[in-house]
Protein backbone atom coordinates (compact mmCIF):
# COMPACT_ATOMS: atom_id res chain seq x y z
CA UNK A 1 0.00 0.00 0.00
CA UNK A 2 1.20 3.23 -0.94
CA UNK A 3 1.26 6.70 0.14
CA UNK A 4 0.53 8.74 -2.99
CA UNK A 5 -2.24 6.02 -4.09
CA UNK A 6 -4.55 7.28 -0.99
CA UNK A 7 -7.00 10.23 -0.45
CA UNK A 8 -6.75 12.33 2.24
CA UNK A 9 -8.98 15.02 3.62
CA UNK A 10 -8.06 17.40 5.60
CA UNK A 11 -9.55 19.91 7.43
CA UNK A 12 -8.28 22.92 8.68
CA UNK A 13 -9.79 26.51 9.32
CA UNK A 14 -6.72 28.46 9.62
CA UNK A 15 -5.35 29.34 5.72
CA UNK A 16 -2.17 30.17 6.29
CA UNK A 17 -1.54 26.44 8.03
CA UNK A 18 -3.59 24.88 5.91
CA UNK A 19 -1.67 25.91 2.84
CA UNK A 20 1.67 24.71 4.28
CA UNK A 21 0.35 21.70 5.62
CA UNK A 22 -1.21 21.02 1.75
CA UNK A 23 1.74 21.66 -0.17
CA UNK A 24 3.69 18.95 2.20
CA UNK A 25 0.71 16.37 1.82
CA UNK A 26 0.95 17.20 -1.91
CA UNK A 27 4.97 15.97 -2.04
CA UNK A 28 3.73 12.38 -1.30
CA UNK A 29 0.28 12.21 -1.76
CA UNK A 30 -1.57 12.33 -5.78
CA UNK A 31 -5.38 13.55 -4.06
CA UNK A 32 -5.44 15.58 -1.03
CA UNK A 33 -9.03 17.30 -0.59
CA UNK A 34 -8.91 20.32 1.90
CA UNK A 35 -11.97 21.51 4.02
CA UNK A 36 -11.84 24.94 6.07
CA UNK A 37 -14.76 23.72 8.50
CA UNK A 38 -16.51 20.90 10.11
CA UNK A 39 -19.59 20.88 8.14
CA UNK A 40 -17.30 20.71 4.88
CA UNK A 41 -15.27 17.70 6.40
CA UNK A 42 -18.15 15.91 7.01
CA UNK A 43 -19.65 16.84 3.34
CA UNK A 44 -16.09 16.20 1.85
CA UNK A 45 -16.14 12.97 3.61
CA UNK A 46 -19.43 11.58 2.20
CA UNK A 47 -18.71 12.58 -0.86
CA UNK A 48 -15.50 11.17 -1.40
CA UNK A 49 -14.73 8.53 1.38
CA UNK A 50 -11.16 9.20 1.83
CA UNK A 51 -8.58 6.90 2.89
CA UNK A 52 -7.12 8.95 5.72
CA UNK A 53 -8.73 11.89 7.71
CA UNK A 54 -6.44 14.69 9.22
CA UNK A 55 -8.23 16.90 11.31
CA UNK A 56 -8.32 20.11 13.61
CA UNK A 57 -9.62 19.80 16.35
CA UNK A 58 -11.01 23.77 16.37
CA UNK A 59 -12.38 24.59 13.82
CA UNK A 60 -16.29 26.59 13.57
CA UNK A 61 -19.08 25.25 12.51
CA UNK A 62 -18.42 21.65 14.02
CA UNK A 63 -14.50 20.93 15.80
CA UNK A 64 -12.61 18.02 14.67
CA UNK A 65 -14.23 15.69 17.33
CA UNK A 66 -17.86 16.66 16.74
CA UNK A 67 -16.62 15.34 13.08
CA UNK A 68 -15.56 12.37 13.78
CA UNK A 69 -18.56 11.08 16.41
CA UNK A 70 -20.98 11.64 13.28
CA UNK A 71 -18.58 9.26 11.13
CA UNK A 72 -17.94 7.49 13.33
CA UNK A 73 -21.99 6.27 13.84
CA UNK A 74 -21.27 4.12 10.80
CA UNK A 75 -17.70 3.97 10.25
CA UNK A 76 -15.05 2.29 12.96
CA UNK A 77 -12.49 1.55 10.12
CA UNK A 78 -10.94 4.80 8.50
CA UNK A 79 -8.03 6.13 9.72
CA UNK A 80 -7.72 9.14 11.50
CA UNK A 81 -4.93 11.75 12.88
CA UNK A 82 -6.01 14.97 14.92
CA UNK A 83 -4.31 17.81 15.31
CA UNK A 84 -4.31 19.30 18.05
CA UNK A 85 -3.01 22.48 20.25
CA UNK A 86 -1.58 21.66 23.96
CA UNK A 87 -4.02 24.04 25.34
CA UNK A 88 -6.89 21.60 23.32
CA UNK A 89 -5.78 18.14 24.93
CA UNK A 90 -8.48 17.99 27.57
CA UNK A 91 -10.69 17.84 25.15
CA UNK A 92 -9.40 14.61 23.96
CA UNK A 93 -9.98 12.99 27.31
CA UNK A 94 -13.77 12.48 25.58
CA UNK A 95 -12.14 10.74 22.23
CA UNK A 96 -11.55 7.46 23.78
CA UNK A 97 -14.17 5.83 21.93
CA UNK A 98 -13.25 7.49 18.49
CA UNK A 99 -10.38 5.23 17.39
CA UNK A 100 -8.13 8.11 16.78
CA UNK A 101 -5.05 6.62 15.06
CA UNK A 102 -2.43 9.55 16.10
CA UNK A 103 -2.28 13.00 17.52
CA UNK A 104 -0.47 16.00 16.36
CA UNK A 105 0.68 18.46 18.85
CA UNK A 106 0.70 21.60 16.97
CA UNK A 107 3.36 22.76 15.83
CA UNK A 108 4.17 19.76 14.22
CA UNK A 109 7.13 18.97 11.39
CA UNK A 110 7.19 16.88 8.08
CA UNK A 111 8.52 14.16 9.57
CA UNK A 112 5.40 14.12 12.58
CA UNK A 113 3.22 14.13 9.79
CA UNK A 114 4.59 11.25 7.61
CA UNK A 115 5.17 9.61 11.13
CA UNK A 116 1.60 9.58 11.57
CA UNK A 117 0.29 8.74 8.46
CA UNK A 118 2.42 5.85 8.05
CA UNK A 119 0.70 4.41 11.30
CA UNK A 120 -2.33 5.01 9.41
CA UNK A 121 -1.09 2.68 6.51
CA UNK A 122 -0.22 0.14 8.91
CA UNK A 123 -3.50 0.13 10.22
CA UNK A 124 -5.00 0.21 6.98
CA UNK A 125 -2.07 -3.14 5.63
CA UNK A 126 -3.70 -4.99 9.06
CA UNK A 127 -7.18 -4.29 7.67
CA UNK A 128 -6.82 -5.67 4.59
CA UNK A 129 -4.64 -8.14 5.36
CA UNK A 130 -6.67 -12.05 5.00
CA UNK A 131 -4.80 -14.06 7.07
CA UNK A 132 -4.10 -12.25 10.41
CA UNK A 133 -1.80 -14.42 13.00
CA UNK A 134 -3.48 -13.69 16.39
CA UNK A 135 -1.11 -15.84 18.95
CA UNK A 136 1.30 -18.51 17.92
CA UNK A 137 -1.63 -21.17 18.02
CA UNK A 138 -4.08 -18.82 16.12
CA UNK A 139 -4.46 -17.57 12.62
CA UNK A 140 -7.74 -15.88 11.26
CA UNK A 141 -9.06 -15.79 7.67
CA UNK A 142 -10.82 -13.15 7.34
CA UNK A 143 -12.04 -14.04 4.08
CA UNK A 144 -14.14 -17.11 4.81
CA UNK A 145 -14.39 -16.46 8.63
CA UNK A 146 -12.09 -19.69 9.35
CA UNK A 147 -10.25 -19.82 12.71
CA UNK A 148 -6.71 -22.55 12.53
CA UNK A 149 -6.22 -23.04 15.95
CA UNK A 150 -3.46 -25.76 15.82
CA UNK A 151 -4.15 -28.33 13.52
CA UNK A 152 -7.71 -27.44 13.93
CA UNK A 153 -9.78 -25.70 11.26
CA UNK A 154 -13.25 -23.82 12.57
CA UNK A 155 -15.47 -21.72 10.76
CA UNK A 156 -17.14 -18.72 12.40
CA UNK A 157 -20.90 -17.93 12.27
CA UNK A 158 -21.95 -14.74 11.04
CA UNK A 159 -21.76 -12.66 14.23
CA UNK A 160 -18.82 -13.59 15.70
CA UNK A 161 -17.01 -13.26 12.48
CA UNK A 162 -18.46 -9.48 12.75
CA UNK A 163 -17.54 -9.21 16.37
CA UNK A 164 -13.90 -10.24 15.52
CA UNK A 165 -13.72 -8.29 12.48
CA UNK A 166 -14.75 -5.20 14.39
CA UNK A 167 -12.09 -6.01 17.06
CA UNK A 168 -9.59 -6.39 14.72
CA UNK A 169 -10.11 -3.07 12.31
CA UNK A 170 -10.19 -1.11 16.16
CA UNK A 171 -7.36 -3.07 17.76
CA UNK A 172 -5.71 -2.07 20.05
CA UNK A 173 -8.39 -0.09 20.69
CA UNK A 174 -11.66 -0.80 23.09
CA UNK A 175 -14.71 -1.24 21.47
CA UNK A 176 -17.46 0.37 23.22
CA UNK A 177 -20.65 -2.27 23.83
CA UNK A 178 -22.96 0.40 22.38
CA UNK A 179 -20.58 0.39 18.95
CA UNK A 180 -20.84 -3.57 19.33
CA UNK A 181 -24.36 -4.06 19.36
CA UNK A 182 -25.23 -1.60 16.70
CA UNK A 183 -22.32 -2.91 14.30
CA UNK A 184 -23.02 -6.80 15.51
CA UNK A 185 -27.09 -6.89 15.70
CA UNK A 186 -27.19 -3.44 13.44
CA UNK A 187 -28.48 -1.60 16.61
CA UNK A 188 -31.41 -4.01 17.34
CA UNK A 189 -31.99 -4.55 20.96
CA UNK A 190 -29.38 -7.11 22.43
CA UNK A 191 -30.07 -8.65 26.03
CA UNK A 192 -26.66 -9.15 28.00
CA UNK A 193 -27.30 -12.61 27.70
CA UNK A 194 -27.47 -12.78 24.19
CA UNK A 195 -24.15 -10.59 23.91
CA UNK A 196 -22.66 -12.49 26.80
CA UNK A 197 -22.98 -15.79 25.29
CA UNK A 198 -21.54 -14.25 21.86
CA UNK A 199 -18.42 -13.80 23.93
CA UNK A 200 -18.28 -16.59 24.96
CA UNK A 201 -18.83 -18.49 21.62
CA UNK A 202 -15.90 -16.75 19.98
CA UNK A 203 -14.01 -16.84 23.06
CA UNK A 204 -14.07 -20.91 23.02
CA UNK A 205 -13.12 -21.25 18.96
CA UNK A 206 -10.30 -18.27 19.91
CA UNK A 207 -9.10 -18.04 23.37
CA UNK A 208 -9.90 -16.73 26.55
CA UNK A 209 -6.78 -14.41 27.18
CA UNK A 210 -7.24 -12.98 22.99
CA UNK A 211 -11.11 -11.19 23.79
CA UNK A 212 -10.57 -8.37 26.89
CA UNK A 213 -13.54 -6.85 28.54
CA UNK A 214 -12.79 -3.53 29.55
CA UNK A 215 -15.58 -3.02 32.46
CA UNK A 216 -18.09 -0.43 31.99
CA UNK A 217 -16.40 0.48 28.68
CA UNK A 218 -16.72 -2.35 25.81
CA UNK A 219 -13.98 -5.29 24.46
CA UNK A 220 -10.94 -4.88 22.99
CA UNK A 221 -8.57 -7.58 21.11
CA UNK A 222 -5.17 -8.45 22.85
CA UNK A 223 -3.10 -8.96 19.40
CA UNK A 224 0.16 -11.15 20.87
Amino acid sequence: MNLEDLTILYAEDEHGIRDTVTDVLELYVNNVITASNGIEALEYYHLYKPSILLLDICMPEKDGLEVLKEIRKTDLKTPVIIMTAHTEQKYLMNAVELYITKYLIKPFNKNNLLDALNECIKVMSKQTSQNITLSKELSYNSENHSIRKNDLLLTLNKKEAKLLNLLLKNAPNVVSYENIEYHVWEDLNVTKEAFKSLVKDLRKKTSKELIRNISGTGYKIDLS
